[in-house]
């Protein structure tokens, strides 16, 4: 009897812990709603609060997470899915998804519907579980990643993949209709991964227009869901079994967030380049759709950094993070004014509670803070100092989010629980780098293929071509990235610093440092250290990582107006890392006008000194530097290569260029330098870069182009004797020669902005061909026999006579700025506007290559 009574008060308690779990808060979606507004007014938390506890997970957690029944579920960056009590914090349960290693960087967020849990996978697959034990209930293969998060209404499930295929489906997976992007309004029936396919479609090389990837969320108003997809946003109306096209409104750049507001307004972050872009408005009365924006929120290269998010809304106020120092959280009011609320610049979305925002930095905390922009903000630091860069969760007075340390951090009144003192080493490599070409020899570790410039390299390439993996990041790019140690390198504009798996795409570590402002460079991978220059409107330092964790080693200053002026990063000689610079004050309204000239028809400040520095590669010591103000004022259009053991320097002036004493000074220098004592040996004022180009060279010969029109309307290449600096030849005019002159050993390649590249003579600097017609300012590489542009681009130059493209695309980006580059015998794609790399494989490897998405098998 008193066994059966103690069994009894038992099953009461436990039907009592199931009813006050019933009774909490849920948090179902992405952002909380289906129009991602990010508003819950009828929620609070008290600040200071304390750590509840956090729960290890498998890797970096890049998604949100959601809340239902007293469990909370989150998607790990290896695609786990993981229900864990949300009172004691206990694992109840954990899926693995499909993909193996390469089905990694999942950044579609969970949604519950009903007891079911969905979400999509870069691994290809879209996965309907059942929330109570975690059972596969349905599994959709889409045959493609899937970047966007699922969203709920309207009793329905709506997601889409990266390819633009959108499906409507009930909560335990049931399709109810599919309708395809690419199909339906770019009329294209092939392979849509496939830049040959896409090359037979076109004809010709793929366009603004031909851009279709879905990489940020959808949502939904009514029964009408917003999707973005590639230039344009889709507005789609459920129609019960199928979707009907209410309408595509096209624009010439990517959205970067989507949110609506209560009305039905749509609320688009957008970027082309550049650091352009705006939030602005759209709405539809009737069937027509009016365009307006959001005051204040417009960016460019005069001022104020891009957001990578959508924004918050509450009435007619939005709110928005940006990865601007002094301006991570800010309001936009009706009438214009805009007001910065504290906190810490950020990559992601805000989620507006009563009287406070909350989101995640990226200084690795949370921060809480006034929505009335008075009173501190207050903020909760993680373990590691790694970023949060998805939105929170928050129920019953509790904060839950995931932080790229592989923790899920739990925040609560009264939390005593101590932060984890184990470091889940997300930084190590998972899956070594493969093929013919691992060796370090073939490793593209600097911005220009290698310490000559020669923007070159040999590595076998040859069709087909397949894309191994995507991944997206949050942030744009102006230069190439660069490889070393099996891992590749990217730095945003913004001041981020990254590493993923050369492999895999999978995020290895992320650094951010405030105060940079749209500093174009790319790193440095020297034996397992990363040098990157980063400047900023306040200050620049050089700055030396460990290149397996992201760890700061040592950082110097420098000076110099941030820009693309500088077209690479440092040169190492033995124990030193050596860098062009210049120094000296803008004066009021020069700061900002500086950022993007290439001084074609500007002088710089007569105070203004163009300087080589080295510092010593352990400390960070300056070993020795030299100045050539003597000679004229400028050197932030300046470059740097060494060939045969000498270090060449070239800097141009500008048009009206003086002295440091306001006497008429040389338009620009060329010097010879011995590396390890910084002494100069010969220097011309007659030969140099002129503007946007750095210096490259070769066997005996030093190469100097540049946008400037030196004569009569024309500009050219000089080639010059690294002996003497005397001249060898004076090319046939170009319009311009903008980035690097390439050096084949067959003949040169020139870019001319706008216009078309050329290819010279190496030996008289005679035009042979004109190529690649009206490409914008794209920095174009050469992997022998083919040139590779932008937006996977891929020319065929064996034949100098008979130049074909062989292969086009997919379009992912808006711009044309970048072109793809080889290291390690694949082919590697950054975009600037569009926010998404990619690998492609080659030859034999892509003809046995299948990629994560492509597998049907188990």
């Amino acid at each position: 009897m008193k066994t059966r009574i103690r069994i009894s008060l038992l099953a009461v308690a436990f039907l009592m812990g199931i009813t006050a779990r019933a009774g909490g808060e849920d948090w179902l979606q992405f952002k909380y709603d289906c129009r991602h507004s990010g508003n819950v007014p009828a929620r609070s938390v008290r600040a200071p609060l304390g750590l509840k506890g956090v729960v290890p997970l498998t890797d970096a957690v890049f998604t949100a997470p959601v809340v239902a029944d007293g469990r909370v579920y989150v998607v790990d960056g290896s695609g786990v899915a993981f229900c864990i009590d949300a009172e004691t914090l206990r694992i109840i349960w954990k899926r693995q998804t499909r993909g193996g290693k390469a089905n990694c960087n999942n950044i579609s967020s969970p949604a519950i519907a009903g007891k079911y849990l969905h979400f999509g996978t870069m691994g290809g697959s879209y996965y309907v579980l059942d929330t109570i034990g975690g059972a596969v209930v349905k599994e959709i293969r889409c045959g493609e990643p899937i970047f966007s998060t699922p969203v709920v209404s309207n009793g329905r499930v709506y997601f889409a993949t990266l390819g633009s295929q959108i499906y409507a489906v009930k909560p335990d997976g049931s399709i109810c209709w599919k309708w395809d992007f690419v199909k339906e309004v770019l009329d294209f029936k092939g392979d849509r991964w496939s830049g040959q396919e896409w090359f037979k479609h076109k004809g010709n090389r793929v366009r603004p227009n031909d851009l279709f990837c879905c990489t940020k969320n959808p949502a939904i108003y009514g029964k009408t869901l917003v999707v973005p997809a590639g230039e344009s946003v889709v507005f789609l109306e459920d129609g019960g079994n199928r979707a009907k096209l209410r309408g595509v409104q096209s624009f010439s750049n990517i959205t970067l967030g989507l949110s609506i507001d209560e009305k039905g307004g749509i609320y688009r972050q957008w970027t082309l380049l550049d650091n352009g872009g705006q939030v602005d408005i759209l709405r539809f009365h009737g069937d027509k759709m009016e365009k307006g924006s959001v005051l204040n929120t417009l960016t460019n290269t005069e001022g104020g950094l891009l957001s990578f998010s959508s924004v918050s809304l509450r009435g007619q106020d939005v709110y928005r993070c940006r990865p601007e120092k002094d301006f991570g959280f800010c309001r936009h009011s009706v009438g214009g004014e805009s007001r910065s609320l504290g906190g810490y610049p950020s990559i992601a979305p805000p989620i507006l509670l009563g009287d406070n925002g909350i989101y995640g930095g990226l200084d690795g905390s949370l921060h809480v803070v006034p929505l009335s922009g008075e009173g501190a903000a207050w903020s909760f630091k993680t373990a590691f100092g790694r970023a949060v860069s998805a939105p929170v969760a928050v129920c019953d007075g509790r904060i839950y989010f995931g932080c790229e340390d592989g923790y899920l951090y739990v925040l609560g009144p009264k939390g005593q629980a101590a932060l984890p003192a184990k470091e889940l080493q997300l930084w190590k490599i998972r899956s070594p780098l493969t093929g013919k070409f691992t060796d370090a020899g073939f490793n593209r570790f600097t911005s220009f293929a290698d310490w000559a410039n020669t923007n070159v390299d040999t590595q076998g390439i040859k069709p087909p071509f397949k894309i191994k993996w995507l991944r997206r990041f949050k942030g744009t790019t102006k230069h190439y990235s660069t490889f070393g140690g099996g891992r590749m390198y990217t730095h945003t504009a913004e001041g981020q610093i990254f590493a993923v798996e050369q492999e895999t795409g999978r995020l290895l570590w992320r650094k951010y440092y405030p105060g940079v402002f749209i500093c174009y460079t790319s790193p440095l991978y020297h034996k397992e250290r990363l040098l990157v220059p980063q400047a900023g409107l306040d200050k620049c330092r050089m700055r030396c990582l460990d290149a397996a964790t992201g760890k700061l080693l040592w950082e110097a200053p420098f000076a110099g107006s941030p820009s693309w002026n500088r077209q690479l990063p440092p040169i190492v000689y033995r124990n030193l890392a050596i860098y062009m610079f210049g120094t000296g004050t803008y004066g009021p309204g020069k700061k900002v006008e500086w950022l993007f000239e290439h001084q074609a028809m500007a002088d710089f400040p007569l105070d203004h000194k163009p300087l080589v520095r080295a510092w010593d590669l352990d400390t960070g010591r300056e070993k020795w530097t030299i100045d050539f103000s003597r000679f004229g004022a400028g050197g932030d259009d300046a470059g740097l290569c060494l060939v045969d053991e000498t270090l060449y320097y070239s800097c141009y002036f500008g048009y009206a260029a003086k002295t440091k004493e306001g006497l008429p000074g040389a338009q620009g220098i060329t010097a010879a330098i011995d590396p390890a004592t910084g002494k100069v040996g010969w220097l011309t004022t007659k030969y140099f870069i002129h503007s946007g180009c750095t210096i490259s060279g070769e066997d005996g010969r030093l190469y100097l182009g540049g946008y400037t029109k030196l004569d009569k309307g024309n500009s050219f290449v000089w080639c010059i004797d690294t002996d003497d600096g005397s001249l060898i030849w004076k090319s046939d005019p170009v319009r311009e020669a903008i980035h690097v002159v390439s050096i084949g050993p067959r003949f040169l390649f020139v870019h001319a902005q706008y216009k078309n590249g050329y290819l010279l003579d190496k030996e008289t600097g005679k035009i042979l061909r004109t190529l690649t017609k009206d490409y914008k300012c794209t920095r174009f590489t050469l992997s022998e026999p083919y040139l590779l542009g932008s937006n996977l681009d891929i020319y065929d130059l064996s034949n100098t006579d008979d130049i074909k493209l062989i292969s086009t695309g997919p379009r992912l980006d808006p711009s044309e700025c970048i072109s793809a580059v080889v290291s390690n015998g694949r082919i590697f794609y950054t975009g600037h506007g569009g926010a998404l790399q990619t690998s492609q494989v080659c030859g034999d490897e892509a003809v046995s290559f299948n990629a994560p998405w492509e597998i049907t098998a188990d």
